[in-house]
This record gives C-alpha cells, structure tokens and sequence, in this order.
C-alpha cells in the first residue's frame, strides 16, 4: 500500500525541480535574445567609437541605453564585459554610487588594415595585426581592427593560446589593476611570415566562429 506521507513529498520536490529548470531554461534563452538584438542595434566596436567621440570620452549607462534603445540590464552587461576584459576603465564619484566608462588607452593607431574575406580572425589575419601593433595587441585593437564581437575574439585567442602561437602577459597599469596585452610565441614571434597560410588552423577557426556567432547574432 502506497505511503502518501512519503510520496507526496518527494513528489512536491521533483515537479519543484522541474519548474526551477524551465525557468532556468528560460531565463537563459531570453538572456541570448536580449544579446543578440543588442547586437543588431551597436556592435562592440561600434561602441568603442561611439565612447572615442564623447567630448571627454567618457560614457555612463544612461547614455548608452537611451542612444541605442538598450534596456539598462544589457547596458550594463555590454559595458562590463568590455571593462573585465581591460578595454574600458570605471571612473565613479567621491560617494561611489555613480560609474561612468571611459576607455582604457587612447586610440592612438590606424585601425583600417587588411584583412581575409573570412568572417572570422584566420591565423593570417592574427599574424598581420600583431605586425601591424608592433607586436603587442590589446583587446581594443582587436575589437576595432576586425570588427568582432568580444565573445568570438575571446574564443579564438584562447584557442591560439590553446595551440601555443600566443601568450597573455599582464601590463600593471596602478597598483590595483592590470590591462591584459597579448603576445606571440616563438617562432611566430621571429617569423610571422612562414605560418601565414595554415589551412587546418583555419578550418578549426571557422567552426569556433560559427559556434559562438550562433549565440549572439
């Protein structure tokens, strides 16, 4: 004879579960679409350049969300992920309840060079940049020399960090923080010239791209 007393309990518990999956599920799906319609709006580049254009190059939430008709949560979203990954710095006020952003280092670089028709960052494209930058590149030259979303760029130089053609060294900028410079490797680093044209690396690029884009665009 069935033991209700055990039973129902149990029974509560799992369609609980049930119901905290569904709506994990679907916060998580409607997070995605909230990113990706951001991204129809301004890509990161785009707001890299419009931060550059302020007359003091400095942008807060409000700005940016009633600029480009971003809810505040993706704003915010959107601006610190571009502050963690050292392209923008956080500038606040004597009480520190009011950030604004500013960029992190002045864009001081041509950012129109040559690239491959591909959609994604191929190796040559990597190797050409670095020589372009002198050799150390930062989150924001990739972001305005290839026009890619942060969340690809990040995936494809942690592959390349993965296949050892680079290195991820970390410039103090104070005492409390860091900006992140990326490096090659050798024999890259000496002879960028003889690596320029390898297929398997690229293969493997374009499917990192065509997995990440899928999340955001």
């Amino acid at each position: 004879m069935m033991n209700w007393n055990i039973l129902l309990p149990i029974a509560i518990v799992g369609v609980s579960l049930i119901v905290m999956t569904l709506i994990i599920i679907y916060g998580v799906k409607s997070f995605q679409k909230a990113v990706k319609a951001s991204y129809d709006k301004i890509s990161d580049r785009d707001l890299v350049l419009f931060i550059d254009k302020q007359p003091d190059k400095v942008v807060d939430k409000k700005l940016v969300a009633r600029t480009f008709g971003l809810s505040k949560t993706m704003t915010s979203s959107r601006l610190s992920s571009l502050h963690h990954n050292g392209v923008l710095s956080v500038l606040t006020n004597k009480s520190m309840t009011s950030y604004s952003y500013t960029l992190s280092k002045p864009i001081d670089k041509s950012y129109n060079i040559d690239l491959s028709q591909e959609p994604f960052m191929t190796l040559e494209d990597l190797l050409n940049i670095f020589k372009h930058c002198d050799y150390k590149v930062s989150m924001q030259e990739l972001i305005l020399i290839t026009g890619l979303p942060l969340k690809v760029i990040k995936r494809e130089m942690k592959y390349f960090e993965k296949e050892n053609i680079i290195k991820i060294m970390l410039k103090a900028k104070n005492d409390y923080s860091y900006q992140r410079v990326y490096m090659l490797n050798e024999p890259y680093r000496s002879n960028p010239d003889a690596f320029l044209k390898l297929e398997n690396t690229n293969f493997e690029l374009r499917e990192i791209y065509e997995k990440v884009i899928g999340e955001i665009v």
